[in-house]
């Protein structure tokens, strides 16, 4: 069944939470017209289309959705991850994983799938038994079975609030939101008493228990902001970080 541009620009308005005349403001049109345009009674140029998708912060795939409906082309590429376009995203990738060895350095997909790892990351994920982990939110589940992650709790909770979050802006993911569904229901989290945990801190390490060592590290997260492709765009690269001298020394220690 096609859904028509009138129905998707009202399913996102109302899921951003924008009155009719608030994303008419936002979009630079008048609240008839987007009334004519959700109604169905009047049909919007390209630009009007690419404009209320802005206002309304759609994913890039969902823009061409957008787009399609509306009777125009695709305004973003979706390329394959080997594309020769590509090729300056997966060269940044790597050279942002190399150069932070010997600490941890991931990047991930919308799904928190692991698309490629450095050094580091391969020797953390191998001490703590999760080598055969390919997604990140699996891993934090797989990892709630031990005490190799002595936050676990808080780290759970910080993941899960930041996997909310990207549901809310992907307009909803049925994988993300599985796997989201999947770690609110861990006993840990679902069960636990959260209230002592304070998430205010200025830094929210994640501690991990390797052997007789306590490695604490924090993450950053970067993104490619002016990248246009639809699957390129969602890439992030996080970087960990050691929070003390005993942590720098065990990655140092090779």
């Amino acid at each position: 069944m096609n859904v028509g541009i009138g129905e998707i620009i009202r399913e996102w308005r109302t899921l951003r939470r924008f009155s009719q005349l608030d994303l008419s403001l936002e979009a630079e049109t008048s609240a008839r017209h987007l009334s004519f345009v959700e109604s169905g009674r009047a049909n919007p140029s390209r630009a009007m289309v690419l404009r209320l998708a802005s206002a309304l912060q759609m994913p890039r795939d969902v823009a061409n959705d957008a787009l399609r409906a509306a009777g125009f082309a695709p305004a973003y590429p979706q390329l394959a991850a080997d594309a020769p376009d590509l090729a300056p995203v997966r060269s940044a990738v790597a050279t942002m994983l190399a150069n932070h060895d010997p600490y941890p350095a991931i990047a991930v997909d919308r799904h928190w799938d692991i698309t490629a790892a450095n050094g580091g990351a391969i020797r953390l994920f191998g001490a703590l038994g999760l080598a055969g982990q390919t997604n990140m939110i699996a891993a934090l589940i797989a990892a709630s079975h031990g005490n190799m992650i002595e936050n676990w709790e808080e780290t759970a909770l910080l993941a899960l609030s930041r996997a909310r979050a990207e549901l809310i802006h992907l307009g909803g993911d049925e994988r993300l939101k599985t796997l989201t569904a999947q770690l609110a229901a861990v006993p840990r989290l679902a069960h636990g008493d959260h209230s002592t945990i304070d998430l205010t801190q200025a830094v929210i390490p994640t501690v991990f228990r390797i052997g007789a060592a306590r490695v604490s590290m924090f993450a950053t997260i970067a993104q490619f902001g002016t990248v246009q492709d639809v699957s390129a765009c969602d890439i992030r690269v996080e970087m960990m970080f050691p929070n003390d001298e005993v942590s720098r020394d065990w990655f140092r220690s090779g």
